[in-house]
């Protein structure tokens, strides 16, 4: 059972008490469940490193340095995968000075070395953004091709996209209502002619009411995002 604790007793609060409250606070916030998952999972790599039945007081810089060096000891992550971990836990630690359980301190991220992520070349955007044969392809195939544009078009996530509604495009005023974001807020984009007349088609085939999700399953009901990505070297559902 948690603890009711006072302010004099602040500075005795256990790590795992304080990560307690931490991520109360964080679905008090109404983060994503992935967000929540992300920030239990650092602090189980964490529990493995450092006692968190320990006073949140004796956390320092020394304590985030000491588990750099074990998690580049005790696991094969790469500095991408390590900063990972780490974010997580810093904003922990951040959290407990804010909170005053922890002395304040800086805390730092590996330098990784940036690096040109490999694009798609031309040819193979030519083959992603062809346009499958309406009279032999399969509602699926269309549905991931019109769902391929729109990602291109607006830059958008694929959780973000698989929640839009249909009446959440405005076809008269060239905007698009994104009513799940990462951040939870509801933001309102521009909607470039060229998209507009591919969703305009794709919903002529879709049909269905206002409240009904754009980037639906062959059933018309809600899609998970599992059945939704299009290879660009086949043209095929992966």
């Amino acid at each position: 059972m948690q603890t009711i604790l006072m302010e004099k007793d602040l500075g005795t609060m256990s790590v795992q008490d304080g990560f307690d409250k931490f991520m109360r606070m964080k679905r008090f916030q109404k983060l994503s469940p992935e967000t929540i998952l992300y920030y239990e999972s650092c602090f189980k790599y964490f529990k493995k490193f450092f006692d968190v039945e320990q006073p949140c007081a004796i956390i320092s810089k020394d304590t985030f340095y000491g588990y750099i060096e074990y998690l580049e000891n005790n696991t094969n992550a790469n500095t991408v995968t390590t900063n990972t971990y780490l974010r997580g836990i810093r904003a922990m630690f951040y959290y407990f000075m804010q909170e005053g359980y922890t002395k304040q301190f800086k805390v730092e991220l590996l330098k990784q070395k940036k690096t040109i992520k490999e694009t798609y070349s031309e040819a193979d955007l030519e083959r992603l953004l062809k346009k499958p044969d309406l009279k032999k392809c399969n509602f699926s195939e269309y549905r991931s091709w019109v769902m391929t544009n729109y990602l291109i078009g607006t830059g958008n996530r694929i959780r973000t996209a698989i929640n839009i509604q249909i009446k959440h495009l405005d076809f008269d005023n060239g905007l698009i209502l994104l009513a799940e974001t990462k951040n939870g807020r509801q933001i309102i984009i521009p909607m470039a002619n060229s998209l507009a007349q591919i969703l305009q088609e794709y919903l002529g085939y879709r049909k269905g009411e206002p409240d009904d999700y754009l980037f639906c399953d062959l059933h018309g009901k809600a899609n998970n995002g599992s059945t939704c990505t299009y290879s660009a070297c086949d043209g095929q559902l992966s």
